[in-house]
């Protein structure tokens, strides 16, 4: 009696853990197919533009940029004619103070951009009015890179998710497995001189930098990599180094999402 009973609760573990296996099976497929339906419909739409909102400003203004916080000098601020094909009516770079004084626009509409090395500060549609009044603008402020990566040093690792090995395709990509990056160039350049330094990920998909002068760089990740997730682009960021953050090495996952609107590129990991 007491073996026949035992019999069946062993079978009923045994049930009870297929059971969860193929719950959590079902699960990571539709995870998976929830990523795939959200990725195709990205594809099939493009990114959407955040409208601009005209707003009137005198003939002469004020554009002001800072970075963290910080004035920041050689940021370009430039003015372009509303009209497609048109040359910029104004270009300069913020000064020390991290300003640029704009004067003698002439009536009209222009857009106004501020950016350094394709990293954008702002953007506004503006239209020069000849008598200002209580809804003139009259200064603007960007920030230029806030989001730069803080470190201490710039080592680190690259790593991504590629399919599984159950060795069925679909549960394959559903329960993706870790993995390293080897011989991928890494450059960081400096963001206000020509200063720049060169390396290779090595077999664990890490990378280090020699020693570098504190400031603000661009770190630019080489493209071709494979992933779950597609085929990764160039990734560049801006990188700030200070002795004094927290954090000393920059771990780098392969992410959609990350280069313009969808493209693959590397992003901070904070795991």
């Amino acid at each position: 009696m007491s073996s026949g009973g035992g019999g069946k609760s062993k079978t009923s573990t045994i049930n009870s853990a297929s059971l969860k296996r193929k719950l959590r099976g079902v699960k990571s497929l539709t995870a998976f197919l929830v990523l795939l339906l959200t990725v195709t419909a990205q594809s099939a739409f493009p990114c959407s533009l955040s409208s601009l909102k005209l707003r009137q400003v005198p003939s002469n203004i004020t554009v002001k940029v800072t970075h963290s916080g910080r004035p920041i000098a050689g940021i370009g601020v430039e003015i372009v004619p509303e009209a497609a094909g048109t040359d910029p009516v104004f270009h300069a770079e913020t000064d020390e103070s991290g300003t640029v004084q704009v004067t003698g626009l002439m009536v009209g509409k222009y857009y106004l951009t501020a950016s350094h090395l394709d990293f954008e500060a702002g953007r506004e549609w503006i239209e020069v009015v000849s008598r200002a009044d209580a809804r003139t603008v009259r200064s603007f402020n960007f920030q230029w890179a806030d989001d730069a990566w803080k470190t201490s040093s710039v080592t680190g690792s690259l790593v991504g998710m590629i399919p599984g090995d159950t060795g069925n395709k679909i549960m394959d990509l559903a329960r993706p497995k870790e993995t390293v990056y080897p011989g991928v160039a890494v450059i960081l350049k400096s963001a206000f001189s020509d200063a720049e330094y060169h390396t290779l990920s090595d077999s664990n998909g890490s990378f280090v930098l020699p020693p570098v002068p504190d400031g603000i760089y661009v770190l630019t990740i080489a493209g071709g990599m494979t992933s779950v997730n597609g085929i990764a682009e160039e990734t560049t960021h801006v990188v700030d180094l200070r002795p004094t953050a927290s954090r000393s090495s920059l771990r780098l996952s392969l992410s959609p999402g990350v280069v313009g609107c969808y493209g693959i590129g590397f992003k901070l990991s904070e795991k």
